[in-house]
């Protein structure tokens, strides 16, 4: 068997008209050229087969079985053709893609989860892995090409890293039910907490809130008497519950609403807990590019809600 010559896709075009509208004429207006180049492309795509595709006469043109046979693939080949070409459209516009993204777990109660869920109802293409890593470990995922993005809590010393401000949360106080001050509204000062026992995330799974936490409360007048450390905040907060102490926490972990703990609000200068989105240095790809700008929408929708008290 002789193997075809030089086949290009302009020839299956002309092909695909020429066999569905049985007529030349009408093939090279449906597809906007004079006739005589849509005969040349089917003599040309006849001699590479060496097989005869149509038959001509005074009333027409008939398809040959060979004809037949050859369309259906010529139509396959047409279709995967412009699938390709979608799919390489939508990846370049971020619309497909695969992105692996990393987050403490302290991150997972406010924006991070609206972001996450915002980015795939606007771009469903885009596969969407998600890690828990703690922020040591998402600084290494990063630099390896595990991950793509994380959100981790500073701080982070990488050089090889873009590391940028995603979101400040107020720390609020989380105490058991029965404490003498739960009861009540308002704020609490921070000095009312100093000579409490507390309960903390763990420096390792989370430095930079550990950190900011045993900072806040030193600046206070002493440094915590802390009793127990976990690598959840749920866990904190299930310890808290359990009468074991008391604990600073961000204030989007009042999403765990449960009966036996009551979140209170700190006076004055209450401490804060950053959060930061990072990403390798470079140019972003476009499914990582589409996320940061939903990321940064999410950013100044949060800083807003902030501004306006809620």
């Amino acid at each position: 068997m002789t193997a075809p010559g030089r086949i290009e896709l302009r020839h299956l075009r002309s092909y695909v008209a020429v066999a569905e509208e049985r007529h030349f004429r009408r093939a090279a207006e449906r597809l906007h050229l004079s006739q005589p180049p849509v005969s040349l492309q089917i003599r040309q795509l006849e001699e590479a087969l060496g097989v005869q595709l149509l038959q001509r006469d005074r009333r027409g043109v008939a398809v040959t079985p060979a004809g037949e046979a050859f369309l259906v693939e010529a139509r396959a080949v047409l279709r995967a053709m412009d699938r390709a070409a979608e799919v390489a459209h939508r990846t370049a516009a971020g619309e497909l893609g695969r992105l692996v993204v990393g987050f403490v777990g302290s991150s997972m109660y406010g924006a991070v989860p609206e972001l996450l869920r915002a980015f795939r109802t606007a771009h469903p293409g885009v596969e969407l892995v998600l890690r828990d890593l703690g922020t040591a470990a998402q600084a290494e995922a990063l630099e390896s090409g595990d991950i793509d993005v994380g959100f981790l809590r500073p701080p982070v010393t990488a050089p090889g890293l873009v590391i940028e401000p995603f979101l400040r949360e107020e720390l609020i106080a989380v105490l058991p039910e029965d404490h003498v001050l739960a009861t009540g509204g308002g704020s609490v000062p921070l000095r009312r907490l100093r000579d409490e026992r507390f309960v903390l995330l763990s420096r390792a799974s989370a430095p930079g809130l550990h950190e900011s936490v045993v900072s806040s409360l030193t600046r206070a007048g002493r440094a915590p008497d802390v009793v127990q450390e976990a690598d959840e905040l749920q866990t904190v907060v299930g310890l808290v519950a359990a009468g074991l102490g008391i604990s600073l926490v961000p204030a989007s972990v009042r999403a765990l609403d449960r009966h036996d703990v009551v979140y209170r609000a700190v006076a004055g200068a209450a401490p804060r807990a950053d959060l930061a989105i990072a990403r390798c240095a470079g140019t972003p790809s476009p499914a990582l590019a589409a996320f940061l700008a939903q990321a940064q929408k999410a950013r100044h929708a949060a800083a807003a809600r902030e501004d306006a008290g809620g």
